[in-house]
């Protein structure tokens, strides 16, 4: 029997051994290319951020003029510092639409003291279904030139998406930027996103790299002084950012398959997101939504599912369009600081990124819709869903043949295979997180002058970036295990029905419900 079982075993373990090892070795060659070929891009970009001429978009008869719309739960601390920024930024036509989602707290008191909002009858097109609007405010404080109109609206709670999707209605724009009410604006970044869109009119969504704004200076709503963070575990968020954010999007979006923006900050045309029905949510209504995912779906992670369902609509009825991408920082936000906060997080990003993928599996291998469904969909599949399950088989497989080698006294690892293997996993991670980091701390130069010399990471110190190609080999060695596993936490959940957005109904739900509901 003993000799039967150790027959079974050697046949399993050179079966599965190989298959552990091509997976480790075809995820990280997959993301090394990803940089490699972001490289050229990003050198591109970061020297265009400093020296395009950005002013010719200061011509109101020719800039596109945007909606800024600001989702706000609870967020009465920051709230008026946040539109007081907005406010100020550098664009010569825009509006702002704040979406009191409602806030059990004093958010809305804190704007209408702020601004002195009066409640106006102002257009409210809702093209889109969502909770319940209670009310529509107006601010009538002085504005600058260029700020067309202050809104706020006043709305039953029904989350994130349903807050956009209000400020869409009531946007009177042509284009609108999603934000999040406590990201900070870089000072370009409104121009050199809509630069992007007034000069390739096929683009219907465009975003940025979102930064990390842990240990920075920040007065008056703007970052006065870039810095690193002092604690490890926003570092290791830093070099995660660089590696999947920076130069994964960027090199994804060299071969046009780019399948998410940040929800921290993006410019989408009105129009197609209109008839693509809207952030998706339990309230909508529209055939299109009803077609593509279903009756009363909705999702954690709105940012998206609403770019994947732009390209499937985009392919599927408009074509010729496309969704692109900034390396540089646009935005900063802050990234969780505490152990329980990044486990919530990564484990609501993964929910996100299984109900986008299997809303939309009917677009795999499907002609129609090239690369994203040859390319990009599948990889996404392969890597970034079940990465995490083959990713802690692989590491949990090794932890079990020594435990069985020292049960049956009976040897099933060779060294070969553990040096390949860790080399391949391990090795070969540290490889790729490194070159990211280099690339985002490469000085690219401008032409012979020294002066012109700009990188990604705008650090001043050489120090902060050893420190930070530190944390790139220390990230493989504890931290990015315990991101899978909090990733396969929120796998759990999602199978046990755990969706985060489920008290606001599912097939069937009145949008009238959602108060009773909570």
């Amino acid at each position: 029997m003993k000799d039967l079982l150790i027959s079974c075993l050697i046949v399993f373990v050179v079966v599965v051994q190989p298959l552990f090892l091509l997976y480790f070795v075809l995820y990280n060659t997959y993301t090394l290319w990803l940089v490699v070929l972001s490289a050229r891009e990003v050198r591109r970009r970061v020297v265009g951020h400093f020296t395009e001429y950005l002013d010719l978009i200061d011509d109101r008869d020719l800039t596109k003029p945007l909606t800024m719309i600001v989702p706000a739960f609870n967020e009465e601390i920051t709230i008026v510092d946040s539109v007081t920024g907005l406010i100020n930024c550098d664009y010569p036509r825009f509006e702002i639409v704040v979406v009191n989602d409602g806030s059990s707290d004093s958010t809305l008191e804190r704007l209408q003291q702020a601004f002195r909002l009066r409640r106006t009858d102002a257009p409210y097109r809702p093209a889109i279904a969502t909770a319940p609007v209670r009310a529509i405010y107006v601010a009538t404080t002085e504005l600058p030139a260029g700020v067309m109109q202050v809104i706020v609206i006043d709305k039953e709670n029904g989350g994130k998406a349903d807050a956009l999707n209000a400020g869409i209605n009531a946007s009177t724009t042509p284009y609108f930027v999603s934000l999040d009410a406590d990201s900070i604006l870089d000072q370009r970044a409104l121009k050199e996103l809509m630069r992007i869109v007034q000069e390739d009119p096929r683009v219907v969504a465009v975003g940025g790299q979102v930064a990390i704004a842990n240990g920075c200076t920040i007065r008056n709503s703007r970052v006065v002084e870039v810095g690193l963070p002092k604690r490890s575990l926003p570092r290791f968020q830093m070099v995660e950012y660089l590696r999947s954010f920076t130069t994964a999007r960027t090199g994804l979006d060299r071969v046009q398959s780019i399948l998410i923006l940040s929800g921290v900050f993006a410019v989408f045309e009105k129009d197609t997101v209109i008839r693509a029905g809207g952030y998706l949510t339990p309230f909508l209504r529209s055939r299109l939504v009803e077609e593509y995912v279903g009756a009363g779906a909705g999702t954690v992670c709105e940012d998206m599912e609403i770019i994947v369902r732009l390209h499937r609509f985009v392919l599927d009825k408009l074509h010729d369009r496309r969704i692109a991408f900034l390396p540089h920082p646009v935005a900063w936000t802050e990234v969780p600081e505490t152990f329980g906060s990044l486990r919530k997080q990564r484990g609501r990003w993964y929910r996100g990124l299984r109900e986008s993928l299997h809303y939309h599996q009917s677009m795999l291998w499907k002609s129609k819709f090239g690369r994203i469904g040859w390319f990009a969909l599948p990889a996404f599949w392969m890597f970034e869903y079940f990465g995490p399950l083959v990713e802690i088989a692989g590491y949990s497989f090794v932890l079990f043949l020594f435990f069985i080698e020292w049960l049956l006294g009976r040897q099933f690892l060779s060294y070969e295979y553990l040096l390949a293997f860790f080399l391949a996993s391990l090795g070969y991670g540290v490889l790729v997180n490194v070159l990211a980091v280099l690339l985002g701390a490469w000085r690219f130069r401008h032409g012979l002058a020294d002066r012109l010399q700009r990188r990604l990471l705008p650090f001043g110190r050489r120090q902060e970036v050893l420190i930070l190609l530190v944390y790139a080999v220390l990230e493989n060695f504890g931290y990015r295990q315990l991101t899978l596993y909090w990733r396969l936490r929120g796998l759990l959940d999602a199978w046990q029905g755990k969706t985060g957005w489920e008290k606001f109904g599912r097939v069937g739900f009145r949008p009238g419900e959602a108060a009773a509901r909570g």
